[in-house]
């Protein structure tokens, strides 16, 4: 058995925040995920949103650009609880309703012709598994400095400024 810990809903959007942009996304994906952080189950995911030449992280707010923009359906491939979780993300942020299907190349996404019930509400406080945490402290740990002579002298940290 897994031993777990208990995070807030902010705790884990700001947590994955960082651990995206540790992951190599840019700040208005990394922004998105963390938007779709609220929905997700993370004990869900299979694999890590951030990783890969193409990240589900980067395709899946483009589809659903596209969608809202007009497009035909597309089909995308991913966890279906990160797709799931950036549809309530939107739809809890612009009242776009978008229609899932899953079929055999992946999940299809196509815009709904009028939204279906209220808009979904974020998950809150939760436990999470501590080796998905240390992961996400991992990739967020990247965006930190070193801790070196050279860059506190180059203004990293807080100097003599925080004597608290």
């Amino acid at each position: 058995m897994n031993a777990t810990v208990e995070k807030s809903g902010n705790e884990v959007e700001t947590l994955v925040l960082k651990a995206a942009r540790g992951g190599g996304l840019p700040t208005g994906l990394a922004e998105d995920l963390a938007a779709a952080a609220r929905y997700l189950d993370l004990d869900a995911l299979t694999v890590c949103p951030c990783h890969g030449a193409n990240p589900p992280a980067a395709q899946i707010p483009s589809a659903l650009d596209h969608v809202v923009a007009g497009a035909d359906a597309i089909t995308v491939s991913g966890d279906h609880a990160l797709i799931t979780a950036y549809v309530a993300a939107l739809k809890a942020q612009t009242g776009h309703a978008i229609v899932l299907e899953d079929g055999e190349n992946g999940i299809t996404i196509r815009a709904a012709a009028d939204p279906q019930g209220p808009p979904p509400h974020p998950m809150g406080r939760r436990m999470l598994r501590k080796d998905l945490v240390a992961h996400l402290d991992d990739m967020a740990a990247k965006t930190l400095v070193p801790e070196t002579e050279s860059s506190r002298l180059g203004g990293a940290g807080a100097g003599l400024t925080d004597n608290d």
